[in-house]
């Protein structure tokens, strides 16, 4: 019972934040118009790291796609 609250309590795991990366993805960019050079810049991303800043995605973009992966991650 310890072990599982100090898991909650450090956060999502690794394969949790994977899945809600690949979600925030699709949401991202399928569900809306983006050029497709930042489509295929995010597809391309590895989604076991955080989003990151690069040639077509900018840093904003890049710190909320993060954001809101945690978030969903979090949510039990």
């Amino acid at each position: 019972m310890a072990r599982r609250k100090a898991a909650r309590a450090a956060g999502p795991s690794d394969e949790s934040l994977r899945i809600a990366r690949t979600i925030v993805y699709y949401e991202a960019c399928l569900d809306r118009e983006v050029p497709h050079a930042v489509a295929r810049e995010l597809w391309a991303h590895d989604m076991t790291t955080p989003f990151a800043a690069g040639e077509h995605v900018s840093v904003d973009a890049a710190r909320l796609l993060e954001a809101r992966a945690r978030r969903e991650a979090a949510q039990p």
